[in-house]
């Protein structure tokens, strides 16, 4: 039915995986239950469907097809997206994914329609006998790796973009300006990632009580906020230096430009006088001096190479050229 896995913890919170063949009971006597599901699969999807305890806001937002994050609940019930980047085994990946989510007293239900970094590491973990006392430690737990990939990619932002000054300090911009700009996409796209978790998980730390949320979730969102927060102060700082890196590679580009446009300017003023010398010699009329000589030419070199120079002390005399 699309079950990617399911664990059963007891009362210690110890798990143990289950059948994929097997539905487990979402309301053990003991314990929770966690079952994670592919929603590409139309099984998995009509069995949520099927699910007529759920309420139709948490059945929407778990077989909702865009990936924006979002998070609501009712007196027993939390839901919502949240991102997390999608598994690569080649590489780290950039690349972000949904995770769906519904939490329960005695349940986690996850749901993905890529394979999902944090899901994968949790699962590992509790595969090495890591324990959970209930969904919303386990979720906790989740959050927690999808916060260390964010905290990873932020200190490789931090080390890309000490690179990147290295090379614009040794003059050697080559491709810092497509550095420069990928480190700035990578940080505005985790600036919204965490600021979309920061604003979801405030707003339910910050639940009053004529609108009851779980108690335990409400605990948990206090704790992911000051940690969102230290985080988002990194990401910012990141942003601030990677802007200013772009202003000083500009600053340091206009430079450049303008001396090779100074340069360009200068020689052509020095070739200003030859050319005037040489258009004048190509007049075919009579009376131009040296046209029967025989070192006519030689003149007329001399004529371009003394009025060249003579530009040039009177470019240096006025202070355009220095000495």
């Amino acid at each position: 039915m699309g079950i990617v896995w399911a664990y059963r913890f007891d009362a210690e919170g110890t798990p143990g995986l289950i059948d994929r063949a097997a539905i487990p009971d979402l309301d053990p006597r003991s314990g929770f239950v966690w079952l994670h599901l592919d929603l590409v699969h139309s099984r998995a999807k009509a069995w949520v469907g099927d699910q007529l305890w759920l309420p139709a806001a948490a059945e929407e937002a778990f077989l909702a097809t865009d990936t924006h994050q979002r998070l609501d609940h009712s007196a027993n019930l939390a839901w919502g997206v949240t991102h997390d980047l999608v598994r690569d085994v080649a590489a780290n990946s950039d690349k972000v994914g949904a995770l769906h989510w519904i939490i329960g007293e005695r349940f986690l239900l996850t749901g993905r329609r890529e394979a999902l970094q944090s899901i994968r590491l949790i699962a590992d973990a509790l595969n090495r006998g890591e324990e959970a006392q209930s969904p919303t430690d386990l979720f906790e737990q989740i959050l927690e790796y999808i916060i260390d990939d964010i905290t990873h990619a932020i200190v490789r932002l931090m080390e890309q973009t000490d690179a990147i000054e290295d090379q614009l300090l040794d003059e050697r911009l080559g491709e810092v300006p497509q550095r420069v700009g990928s480190v700035r996409r990578t940080a505005v796209r985790i600036h919204r990632q965490l600021n979309g978790l920061h604003v979801l998980f405030r707003r339910l730390a910050d639940t009053h009580a004529n609108r009851k949320a779980p108690d335990e979730m409400k605990a948990f969102a206090a704790r992911l906020i000051q940690r969102i927060d230290g985080l988002h102060h990194d990401v910012s700082a990141v942003q601030d230096r990677s802007r200013l890196l772009q202003d000083e590679m500009s600053a340091r580009s206009a430079s450049q430009t303008n001396r090779q446009l100074y340069t360009l300017s200068i020689l052509t003023a020095l070739f200003l006088p030859a050319t005037f010398i040489t258009g004048l010699f190509g007049i075919n009329v009579k009376g131009l001096p040296w046209v029967e000589a025989d070192l006519g030419a030689l003149f007329v070199a001399l004529a371009c190479i003394g009025a060249a120079l003579l530009t040039l002390v009177l470019l240096r005399w006025r202070g355009v050229v220095g000495g």
